[in-house]
């Protein structure tokens, strides 16, 4: 047993000092991206949790760079990881081609190019006399290309760069990048995950509840984050301890590159310099965040289940309009119900897991996040320690780190999703595109009138009809904002009858603005002179838009302060953080409630997991025989500069095999 475990704890320590040099270099070794297309094959099938057969080297490319390092966990559903990389990366594109298509089979039908579908009876006036041509090319064209397009975005993205030769834009997947049939190089690919991070440009996460109760998760952001936070360890100041001593690492670092002796000596030069390097530092991290993109699938699955009911909707009520004019406006009633009805459920659940990202990030600690085996909960903890504590002291390392994670990612979530009251803009585009095509085909109805009925009537009803679209256009954000500021107030669920009540109360509210705002406000107005019609519609969709805007802005900082601010965010992670401390073992999983949708954990895990080994962390340490020496003096002036020992020396940490579970 001895021996066994002497062995074990040998290979335990060349394997993390490995990982560790990697991590320090950058190491390329076996290094291998992905395309887009291959993420996105058959609806993400990649996602799903039966590796395949296949040869993965026949996926992927090797590769000196990654573009995007996509992290996710592999207790997230599949499809809604998929309807994430949709929303992400092919809804603006797919939005854009669907509008030119839309445009184009509008001046076609104008120009009498292409058909109509058929009469529209019941629109019989004094201006217009006949019934009216029915419209359907825009949203047909106009759907179909968006769709398409969506679908095939990242295909057509491959077609071109192999078309016109360029660099592929790569992408790390772990279960593409990390050979699945070769053990040996699997252990590799696993060791080297921090250096794939270490040479990515971007990190795109696909956020769900799931993610920040993961450890290598968090081990992905802590190799992420640190690249800006302090990219070296190895260059320390020898002199003037006593001016740069609150300075931050990298501007210690700056100063030490492009400093002589004499200027680092010279007090003036050191406050000067030192002051210009942490500002140029800070710019360094606000860039480098801006890299980190954070993206809940839930806003994903609602965008495209928005977009498909809608769609579906908007298709059958045009047609409704060619079958019986007299049930076109209960079947306009009866569609906006079962929308609202339809999309419930996934505007709660955005709401709910927007409220739950932030909350995990302000009560976020290493010890709460699971994982499988308490070999690798060690491991990362040194690696971890490594990365962020310059004396190697595990709980300042893990401190550290926690810090930064409340901080700056809460700051990033804030910058690309707004508050919890924000709309998406992604979300708000598509669905007002739907409406556009809806709206391009009334217009074009009125200008397909037969040449004899042209006229001052025309010009008057095409005006009226074109303010109206204008207004219904303008309704679509504020319903949104209306939606997602209901589902904010409701009440949490806390059994299946208050659930119900809340679902009806949602309905409710939404039903009852979008039939207000259409049939009560914008019927109205188009019935009243084209003078008086055009102007008003104009005005009320002017104000829908002012008013989700100011909304926007007003929500985007009073739940903030209230909820999220980077300073309760970091007082409620250090009274987490302490009660962690404090309560001896690992907090309870909360991923029990999960169990039941299946265990995805292993799908980069080594065939035997290595046994419990003792080793001591101080010895992990790359050696000083590198590019930038190092000496044990120089480690302990800026380890006393940077970090504030409230705590004795750790006791050696037990290491264990490395499996990549999420």
């Amino acid at each position: 047993m001895v021996i066994s475990n002497t062995f074990s704890d040998m290979r335990l320590h060349d394997r993390t000092s490995t990982t560790l040099h990697s991590l320090r270099h950058g190491s390329r070794t076996h290094q291998r991206g992905v395309s887009l297309a291959t993420v996105m094959d058959r609806g993400g099938r990649h996602f799903g949790p039966v590796a395949s057969e296949e040869d993965h080297d026949a996926f992927s490319f090797p590769t000196d760079k990654y573009d995007t390092f996509i992290s996710h966990t592999w207790r997230t559903s599949r499809r809604a990881k998929y309807a994430a990389l949709l929303y992400y990366t092919s809804l603006f594109p797919a939005v854009c081609a669907g509008l030119a298509a839309g445009i184009l089979a509008f001046a076609l039908e104008v120009n009498g190019l292409l058909p109509p579908f058929g009469l529209i009876e019941g629109y019989e006036t004094v201006e217009i006399p006949e019934p009216l041509p029915g419209s359907l090319w825009c949203l047909l064209m106009g759907g179909c290309t968006f769709f398409a397009i969506l679908v095939m975005w990242a295909r057509l993205l491959d077609l071109a760069e192999s078309t016109r030769g360029a660099k592929k834009v790569s992408y790390f997947f772990d279960r593409l990048c990390i050979n699945q049939n070769d053990a040996e190089l699997k252990q590799v690919g696993i060791d080297s995950i921090g250096a794939y991070l270490r040479n990515s440009n971007s990190m795109l996460v696909l956020w769900s509840p799931q993610y920040f109760t993961r450890l290598w998760c968090c081990f992905e952001l802590a190799v992420f984050l640190e690249k800006s936070t302090n990219a070296e360890f190895e260059s320390f100041l020898q002199n003037s301890y006593a001016e740069v001593r609150q300075a931050s690492v990298g501007a210690l670092l700056d100063l030490r590159r492009n400093s002589s002796p004499t200027d680092i000596n010279d007090g003036e030069t050191v406050r000067a310099r030192i002051a210009v390097a942490t500002s140029a530092l800070k710019v360094r991290k606000e860039t480098h965040d801006r890299k980190l993109m954070i993206i809940p699938v839930q806003v994903g699955v609602f965008c495209m289940a928005a977009l498909v009911i809608g769609y579906v909707i908007l298709f059958l009520g045009r047609v409704m309009e060619f079958l019986d004019r007299d049930l076109v406006d209960p079947f306009w009633a009866l569609a906006m119900f079962g929308f609202c009805v339809a999309i419930c459920r996934f505007c709660r659940r955005y709401s709910q897991d927007r409220l739950e990202l932030n909350s995990q990030i302000a009560q976020f600690t290493v010890s709460q996040a699971d994982c499988n085996f308490p070999e690798d909960r060690e491991f990362i903890k040194a690696v971890i320690t490594w990365l962020y504590s310059t004396t190697l002291n595990e709980i300042d390392g893990i401190a550290a780190f926690e810090s930064v994670l409340r901080s700056r990612v809460q700051q990033n979530v804030d910058r690309i999703l707004g508050s919890r009251l924000h709309v998406p803009w992604r979300l708000t585009i598509a669905l007002m595109f739907l409406q556009t095509l809806h709206g391009l085909d009334s217009v074009a109805e009125t200008l397909m009138i037969p040449s004899h009925h042209h006229g001052t009537a025309l010009a008057e009803n095409t005006a009226r009809q074109a303010a109206r679209s204008f207004a219904q256009v303008c309704l679509v954000p504020a319903c949104l904002y209306l939606a997602i500021v209901t589902s904010y107030l409701l009440p949490k669920r806390k059994g299946k009858l208050a659930e119900f009540a809340s679902n009806v109360i949602f309905v409710f509210v939404t039903f009852c603005f979008a039939t207000v705002c259409v049939l009560f406000v914008a019927g109205p107005i188009y019935e009243m002179p084209t003078l008086v019609s055009v102007p008003l519609n104009l005005t009320f969709g002017l104000i829908l838009l002012s008013v989700q805007a100011c909304s926007n802005y007003v929500s985007s900082w009073f739940p903030f302060r209230m909820h999220g601010s980077p300073s309760s965010n970091q007082k409620t992670g250090q009274e987490a953080g302490q009660e962690a401390i404090q309560e001896p073992g690992e907090h309870e999983s909360r991923m029990e409630r999960h169990r039941d949708e299946g265990d995805f954990e292993h799908v980069l895990e080594p065939g035997e997991p290595q046994g419990t080994t003792s080793m001591n962390i101080m010895a992990l340490r790359p050696k000083a025989d590198e590019s930038s020496p190092t000496t044990a003096q120089d480690a302990t002036i800026l380890g006393n500069a940077m970090v504030s020992e409230r705590h004795p020396s750790p006791p050696p940490l037990s290491l264990s095999c490395c499996c990549c579970e999420r």
